[in-house]
């Protein structure tokens, strides 16, 4: 059934129902979506936990506005992210669920560098008449399922669900349009975070290897299904990993300098991070992970494996500066570099011993490798 054979009500309706429901792998057959529900736990033998859904929410979906209840002693944080096909995903190439479940992925990961605890969303769809009913349902259903998997605790060891309240529905000429707007908290005693506050001589960090998920889109795009490991890359592209609770023991239990998360490019958050903290920094070749699924799909695609991981994006690992030693105490951390005087500017120091530039980003969304 196209978009243009329904009214727009029927068509906000079918679509909250897939956000509001118990199961978000079939709609809720209903006319009247609750804005509240009660708690869930696992159903007998499913061994999948649901926390609540809607924690905080008074007044959800079906309103000119959302209200909500936030929690004493806590800062908001507030992200938005935007994601138009053709540009940031491909239907065809990934499937209407891994769409969706990747588009709230990556909103929500602007919050992993900050410690925060996502709470609330808001989700805009602009689609053409032409399209099909059944392809935003499915793309609903891949953010029910991720809203599930991004659910985070509470201080204390209490759960909830990321919310959605609200949203919006429009048409356009053009491919389809997603806007996602995310809420989340963390402690108002923590520092405000970012990228400034780097200090030369302090140790960089990253969260785990990066490159992944450019690879998996290459194997994807390339319909490239025999190399070993291959799923695992495709995995890192469509499924990627949201380090929502790495994000708050670094600001619970550490004593971090700056924070951010690596989706535009390890080498591009290398150069932000200087420019803020007004810095230069040296990242070490021989210290970058480089697991041997990466260096098989570089050869693959004509590049060396160092590039492949500066500059292939999407892959939402944490990017931490702080002082020597952090890998002691969070084990999820690998030292990569130095944080260097303004000056030394921002360099990757080779195998060979000779400093260089950094390699530039290679995508620009779904864009070809650039030098």
């Amino acid at each position: 059934m196209l978009l243009k054979e329904l009214s727009e009500q029927d068509i906000i309706k079918r679509l909250t129902a897939i956000l509001l429901s118990d199961s978000p792998s079939r709609i809720a057959e209903t006319d009247t979506l609750r804005t509240s529900r009660e708690d869930r736990q696992p159903s007998s033998g499913s061994g999948r936990f649901r926390p609540p859904l809607m924690r905080g929410v008074r007044l959800g979906p079906g309103h000119d506005a959302a209200v909500v209840t936030p929690n004493a002693g806590f800062d908001l944080v507030v992200t938005c992210d935007q994601q138009v096909e053709g540009t940031h995903f491909d239907l065809e190439l990934m499937g209407e669920e891994a769409v969706g479940r990747r588009a709230l992925a990556a909103a929500v990961s602007d919050l992993a560098p900050f410690g925060a605890t996502p709470l609330w969303a808001t989700i805009s769809v602009a689609a053409s008449p032409e399209v099909k009913l059944e392809t935003l349902e499915q793309v609903f259903r891949g953010l029910a399922w991720a809203a599930d998997e991004l659910s985070a605790p509470f201080s204390g060891g209490d759960w909830s669900k990321l919310a959605f309240v609200g949203g919006d529905l429009a048409t356009t000429r053009g491919p389809i349009y997603l806007d996602i707007c995310v809420i989340g908290q963390r402690p108002s005693t923590w520092a405000p975070g970012g990228r400034a506050g780097a200090n030369p001589g302090e140790t960089v960090y990253l969260s785990g290897p990066t490159g992944m998920a450019a690879g998996g889109f290459w194997l994807l795009k390339n319909q490239k299904t025999t190399f070993s490991g291959s799923e695992k890359l495709r995995k890192a592209f469509l499924w990627p990993e949201v380090e929502l609770e790495l994000g708050v023991r670094l600001w619970r239990d550490t004593r971090l300098t700056t924070c951010a998360d690596t989706s535009d490019s390890l080498s591009e958050q290398l150069r932000l991070l200087a420019e803020a903290s007004d810095v230069g920094v040296q990242v070490s070749e021989d210290r970058l992970l480089l697991p041997p699924t990466l260096v098989t799909v570089a050869e693959a695609m004509g590049v060396e494996p160092v590039r492949l991981v500066m500059g292939g994006g999407e892959d939402f690992r944490l990017l931490v500066t702080g002082p020597e030693g952090l890998e002691r105490r969070e084990k999820g951390l690998v030292p990569i570099g130095r944080v260097l005087p303004r000056e030394e500017g921002v360099r990757l120091l080779g195998l060979d011993g000779v400093r260089r530039e950094l390699p530039g980003p290679m995508f620009s969304h779904f864009g070809v490798v650039t030098e």
